[in-house]
């Protein structure tokens, strides 16, 4: 019976984006989102590397925690939970769009909260660090519009219920 349940609701295209959300908010705890890397005339070798959950230090081939950053750790953490909440409401679907509303702008502030680690780990680091980005700095962009396609998905569904309750 819950395996039926949880079959129809994952063929909605929103639950598979909502999910997606859930698992690239995951993925944002293991791998660099930006790293600090020295420049080609530097006297310093350490490489800094900014995920979801902490900084590493990356000196002398030796790695090491140099700060966790709470605030960004526990708001991915809501945002992977908030986002599997929000799949749950399935039966609810005026709850569950202000539910991924409320999403998209957690989704927004934790970009700025990244924006503003970045910032702040720059101003830690040697001065002549470059910033280098990768693939997954494009986490965060990509949650953004996964939730925004979760939003038109779940307003879809609802206009094709109102349809459907008009014509009885």
């Amino acid at each position: 019976m819950i395996f039926a349940q949880t079959a129809f609701m994952i063929q909605r295209i929103q639950s598979i984006y909502l999910l997606a959300v859930a698992i690239s908010g995951i993925l944002m705890y293991f791998f660099p989102l930006v790293s600090l890397v020295p420049s080609a005339a530097s006297a310093s070798p350490v490489i800094y590397h900014l995920s979801a959950l902490q900084v590493e230090i990356l000196d002398g081939g030796q790695t090491s925690v140099y700060v966790r950053y709470w605030p960004s750790l526990i708001l991915n953490a809501f945002i992977v939970a908030f986002s599997v909440y929000t799949i749950l409401q399935f039966r609810k679907r005026p709850f569950q769009l202000k539910c991924a509303n409320v999403l998209l702008l957690l989704i927004i502030a934790e970009l700025a909260l990244l924006a503003f680690d970045v910032e702040r780990l720059k101003s830690s680091a040697a001065p002549d660090h470059m910033t280098a980005y990768n693939v997954f700095t494009a986490i965060p962009i990509i949650q953004v519009i996964l939730a925004r396609m979760a939003v038109s998905g779940i307003k879809k569904d609802e206009a094709l219920v109102r349809s459907a309750d008009r014509l009885r």
